[in-house]
Order: structure tokens, then sequence, then C-alpha cells
């Protein structure tokens, strides 16, 4: 699974950029995204140029001078030209776990650029209460929900997240190798308040949001202190079995708490994803939140709790 993670902060950090058209007309700058976490011991850094429209004066092959301090001490940066498990091809990163409270400094630049820099902290961790899972009907046939408690702290301002994989395994009766599919699930909010929220236009024509990767935010703006119980649901499906293969279904949960920055990011690209008015010129054309001082991308730091892989639940009533 942290292989699946990793890959997931990859793609996240490989968004295309949008400028505002304040933007058209600057100077090249240092591209840094970071997204140091509690669950890896692999923190990855990766640095580029941006171009001017004209793209002049462009030289990527220089090699950009990185620090990276981890609670005001610096760390060694390590460099693989070669694509891992864990890490793509021509990137940095740094050893070690991280903990709640971790302060992270970062600082990029190339020849001839200002020095891009930045800061985060590693939130706490999830106020997770309880979680389960329960089988009962829903509008069209059997559903799943998963059901997570949770208690915000009132003294702090806290932005979390969720996100749920399905695990499907199918075993081949004979020579033939299994085939596995993970993927996050896109479900159901309509029972859950706190993130199915369409007001406007939205509600209007039936809009229904999309969430980047399948992870699901929201602040606590709303909860200011109380416990809730989160109930997404999707739908049921037991595996198929017959005498040539079988199915095999299992499930994750992971619960994020992100620093602001992270929080915003996510945010704009979701924001981004779902401007359908401002592709037809009809609200403004949005851009990706930036927290780099000279610089271009996002340093943003996450605390993530998952589960072990959980059973897909047995239907007593079959």
């Amino acid at each position: 699974m942290k292989l699946y993670i990793a890959s997931l902060l990859i793609t996240l950090s490989s968004c295309t950029y949008e400028f505002s058209i304040d933007d058209i007309e600057a100077k090249r700058k240092p591209v840094v995204f970071c997204m140091p976490n509690t669950l890896s011991d692999t923190t990855l850094i990766q640095v580029s140029q941006s171009t001017t429209v004209n793209n002049k004066g462009t030289n990527t092959s220089d090699k950009p001078d990185i620090t990276f301090k981890l609670n005001g001490v610096e760390k060694e940066i390590k460099y693989t030209d070669k694509a891992t498990d864990l890490l793509p091809a021509n990137s940095y990163y740094v050893l070690g776990k991280l903990k709640e409270g971790d302060k992270i400094d970062l600082e990029a630049s190339y020849p001839d650029m200002p020095t891009a820099k930045s800061s985060t902290v590693i939130p706490q961790a999830f106020p997770l209460d309880k979680w389960e899972m329960v089988l009962e009907n829903g509008s069209y046939g059997r559903e799943i929900q998963f059901r997570i408690s949770f208690t915000d702290n009132a003294e702090t301002k806290d932005y979390y997240g969720m996100r749920i994989v399905r695990n499907t395994v199918t075993h081949y009766y004979g020579e033939v190798d299994d085939e596995e599919v993970i993927k996050g699930i896109d479900l159901k909010l309509d029972k859950e308040p706190l993130l199915f929220n369409k007001v406007g236009f939205d509600e209007i024509f039936d809009i229904t949001k999309t969430y980047y990767r399948d992870i699901y935010l929201w602040d606590d703006t709303m909860l200011n202190g109380k416990s809730y119980t989160l109930q997404p649901s999707t739908y049921y499906y037991e595996g198929y079995n017959d005498d040539e293969m079988i199915e095999t279904i299992k499930f994750k949960i992971c619960l994020y708490r992100f620093s602001e920055e992270m929080y915003q990011y996510l945010k704009s690209v979701n924001d981004i994803n779902n401007n359908e008015l401002g592709e037809y010129g009809l609200a403004p054309i949005r851009s990706h939140y930036t927290n780099i001082e000279n610089g271009i991308g996002l340093l943003g730091g996450c605390n993530i709790y998952e589960t072990d892989w959980i059973d897909n639940p047995k239907d007593k009533r079959n």
C-alpha cells in the first residue's frame, strides 16, 4: 500500500500548473513540489524550472541547489536518475520517518533565479474514534456504508481528507497469474451532509462535484469541536465465482489530516476540475494554490492513517 500512496503523491505533484494572467510575463522561477507525510520513510522532492510564454532562456540541464531542514537540522538529499517503486526518475529525496509536529524548511534555487523557499509542519493525527462497514439497502440494491466517527479539536483550525480504496484480486484456476486492481472509490454522498453540499448553480443544474483522485476534503467549519460520523457509501458487489475463476474484494480506509497549505492546494485542484462554468466564460478561470515564496508549487505536510485491508462484508440474506 505504501507504493500506492507514493504513486498518488507523485501524481499530485505532477499536476499541470495553471498560471494566472499576472504570471504570463513573469520571469522564470523554480517549481517545487514536496509533500512530507507520516506514512513513508522517503520524502520526495521534485524541483524544476518554469518557462516563460516565449520559452526563451530556459536551461533545463542546470541542477538545482536544494536545502532540506528537519526541525532546524539540515538533512542529506539523495538523487536518483532511474525510476523505482517509490520514486520517479530524476528526483531528489530525503530518508527518515516523520512524525506529528515536525517542521520542514525547504529552499531550492537555480543560477540566475531567486531562491524559492517555504515551510510546513506535519499536523496532528486524524482524530479517529472508530470505524465500521455496514451493509444496507440502497436506492438500486445493496450498498456498503462506511461509518467513520471522529472528534474535532475546537482549539485548532483543522483540515481533513478521506479516501476509500478497493482491492480486487482475480484468481484463475490453472497456470495463469492472478490479476490485482487497486483503485480509489467514487463514493455516494447523498447521506453525507458534510461533503454533499450542492448550492447555487450546482443545485439548480444538479452538477455533481468530483474529487481529485477520490480524496474527499473538508475543514472543521461545520464541526467546531464536535464529534461526527461520516457515512459515505458504495455499491455492494460480492465478487464473481465459478469453476474457472474467483474474485476476492477488500477495502482500505485512508484518513488524512492536512496542513493548511496542502489542503488549499488540493482544494484548488478540485475547484479547477469542477469549474465547468469557467470553461464557457461564465465564471472566473481559477489557478492552483502555491505557498512557494519566489517560486511555484507546494510544500505541504500530511498525517496519514490507514486501516489494514478489510474483507468484503458477507450478505447474510444470501
